[in-house]
């Protein structure tokens, strides 16, 4: 998958703002405001994926601007904005402003963390940030992708995006995918699929036409579930506590449908729960850092309360106890 980076950091001061300038024009014929060249700060990661487009951006107080005599390229994507901040983040003010004929009520909108608002490439506009450091995800669909799933594309303009779960597991997804440049091997499959799981997130968020939703609860909300769980675990996989129903009752669904989707995946929640564990274990008992820590130690570390299941599942595993391992891997790095 594409990847493409940008960060005024990587350019000598006196060249920030020219370079910020060049790349804003490059990659969306956007011009941007500068409020203080001196102490410009703009950071970029963009994904590209088969007709989608996902752009994560840090920056100092600014505006963008696409004008009218921009329009000419005949660009009309649709365009979601997404405001990533926490709760924490808003008593701090980290929201921003996008301006548009048809958004809100007065042409405007401002998007709170954890809300975003809708907009279309095909209209003259500006987005305004204000804070210190103030993060964005926009997210560009083609117009005959998305349209037909958007019920009512004049009342997704008027509102705020709302925070519903669609739009939470859009805003996580694009978090990922933004996050670093891998992974670049994924198959054209894998990124077919991730273009078509952030369509459907993208029109559930929207308010999406009866077949749209229809389609997106069979195909993105349950993926998009399954990778929120899975990301969740490898935060909290370490709890000894951890379980089926724990897991069940922080993503707000049953147990049983936590089970459901990882079956769809040819495997099982305490299979993905447990190889999380070991191979934490696996690098431990390998790391010279962890060598005065006793296996037991690490076990109990790697969220395991059972020693002798511990013992066993590792073995079966790896094919050697953890000591064997850890004496392995000693060995090989003395020598």
């Amino acid at each position: 998958m594409a990847f493409i980076e940008f960060d005024t950091r990587n350019h000598f001061p006196h060249e920030r703002a020219d370079a910020a300038r060049e790349t804003c024009a490059a990659m969306a014929n956007m011009a941007p405001d500068i409020v203080d060249d001196g102490n410009l700060s703009l950071s970029m990661r963009i994904r590209l994926l088969p007709g989608v487009a996902v752009a994560a951006v840090e920056c100092s107080p600014l505006s963008v601007s696409r004008s009218d005599r921009q329009l000419g390229d005949g660009n009309d994507d649709m365009l979601l904005f997404l405001n990533p901040g926490s709760p924490l983040e808003q008593r701090a003010g980290a929201d921003w402003m996008v301006r548009q004929r048809g958004l809100g009520h007065r042409g405007e909108i401002v998007c709170t963390p954890n809300s975003g608002c809708f907009a279309l490439n095909e209209r003259a506009g500006r987005s305004e940030f204000y804070s210190p450091l103030s993060k964005c995800l926009l997210i560009a669909f083609p117009r005959q992708r998305l349209l037909p799933d958007v019920a009512d594309v004049d009342r997704a303009l008027r509102q705020p995006l709302s925070d519903t779960l669609p739009l939470r597991l859009l805003i996580q997804q694009a978090l990922e995918l933004t996050r670093s440049a891998s992974p670049g091997d994924a198959s054209d499959a894998e990124r077919l699929r991730l273009s078509d799981q952030l369509l459907d997130l993208g029109a559930l968020a929207l308010g999406a036409t009866p077949r749209a939703r229809a389609r997106a609860s069979a195909r993105g909300l349950r993926q998009a579930r399954l990778k929120a769980i899975q990301a969740d675990l490898r935060v909290h996989a370490w709890r000894g506590d951890l379980s089926l129903e724990w897991v069940a009752t922080r993503h707000g669904i049953s147990a049983r449908y936590v089970r459901a989707l990882f079956e769809q995946e040819g495997t099982a929640f305490s299979d993905y729960l447990l190889e999380l564990r070991l191979q934490r274990a696996f690098e431990q008992l390998t790391n010279p850092r962890h060598a005065r820590s006793t296996v037991s130690a690490i076990a109990y570390d790697a969220g395991f309360n059972n020693l002798s299941w511990f013992y066993r599942a590792f073995k079966q595993r790896f094919a050697a106890a953890p000591g064997d391992v850890r004496q392995q891997h000693t060995e090989t790095a003395q020598a």
